[in-house]
């Protein structure tokens, strides 16, 4: 059974937003997370960490905190980030649950923006876009505005340019959603890809909107190998959670995950065994795109270092560009807010 300890329990207020946190043998960056939580302009808010496992450092490091706000809960063996952030929401008190990983970072305002936007029947989920950092550069996402018309699945991973590549993210750092939410629908013990099933099937099998906040509030530090609470993905396994999706997602993307989201990290000798599978699946089982096509064709034949290489060059020119006034990362002049969506 799961050990739930609190700061100060006796001063806690009900709190608007829950803020779930899942966390692993990382006490240092976890301490990091939850400051910026602490820092927030929306102060009617409570953090609940939840360790993954066995792990006096890190209850160590938040039994030093002290702020009411702050409760841990224990679990006594590893689940994976799922489970934990599941745990997390079933502890939830306030009508709002927002998410964020140990590695990552809130902006002040992230949470008042978000509540600012949100529809008062709690119909949607809320996002912001992200500051993406990475050794190679950064990168504003999402870039591409998301249509309420549009399939979520396809605005996650159709090709919409011919040399555009990543316009949409999807990341559980940036989702606010409604704690009712969790009665009908939960993250599961999916060790891949588990943040776009889960908005995936929250807005095409429950019907939820998606609203983007388009500002960057949210630090994304792009991980740079197997985290504390996942595996390591491959193709195969990548291959296989579409395929367990097929009744959900449309044909046009299905095919754009294969040929333009499995495909940019694959490298070494497996890689054109690879490339000939995805290929295959994307005709049988998808409906690929002349866009899908041209861009699968130019990451085959780009090597993976020279991929990093163009996306990092990319990174930087678009957070350039982001910082410049009255323009926002899609392009577009101003500073009206629309909504938008996300991926990772």
């Amino acid at each position: 059974m799961a050990r739930i300890f609190a700061a100060n329990p006796s001063s806690v207020t009900i709190p608007l937003v829950s803020v779930v946190i899942p966390t692993f043998g990382r006490p240092g960056l976890v301490a990091r997370a939850i400051r910026s939580v602490l820092t927030q302009t929306h102060e009617t808010l409570e953090i609940i960490v939840v360790i993954d496992g066995d792990d006096a450092a890190t209850v160590a490091v938040l039994e030093t905190i002290g702020d009411p706000r702050l409760r841990w809960i224990v679990h006594p063996v590893q689940r994976g980030a799922g489970p934990a952030r599941d745990t997390g929401a079933a502890a939830a008190a306030g009508e709002w649950i927002a998410f964020l990983d140990d590695d990552d970072e809130w902006l002040p305002t992230k949470l008042e923006r978000q509540l600012a936007a949100a529809p008062y029947d709690q119909s949607a989920l809320v996002m912001t876009q992200f500051r993406c950092v990475s050794p190679s550069g950064e990168l504003i996402k999402p870039t591409r505005p998301y249509s309420a018309g549009e399939p979520v699945d396809e605005w996650l991973f159709d090709r919409h340019s011919w040399t555009g590549g990543g316009e949409a993210m999807l990341q559980s750092s940036g989702l606010m959603v409604p704690r009712t939410l969790f009665e009908r629908l939960q993250f599961g013990d999916l060790r891949e890809h588990e943040d776009w099933r889960f908005g995936i099937r929250a807005i095409k099998e429950l019907g939820y909107g998606l609203v983007i906040v388009p500002e960057p509030l949210v630090i994304y530090n792009v991980p740079t190998g197997p985290t504390s609470l996942s595996k390591t993905f491959t193709w195969q396994r990548s291959l296989a959670w579409i395929d367990g999706l097929r009744g959900i997602v449309t044909p046009r993307a299905y095919a754009g995950f294969c040929l333009t989201m499995v495909t940019q990290e694959l490298a070494g000798p497996e890689a054109p065994l690879a490339y000939r599978t995805l290929l295959r699946a994307a005709f049988r089982r998808g409906r690929p795109t002349a866009r899908q096509l041209f861009a699968f064709a130019m990451i085959a034949a780009t090597p993976h270092r020279l991929r990093r290489s163009i996306r990092a060059l990319t990174g930087r020119r678009a957070t350039s560009l982001a910082a410049r006034p009255g323009i926002r990362p899609d392009g577009g002049a101003g500073s009206s807010r629309s909504g938008a969506a996300s991926r990772p």
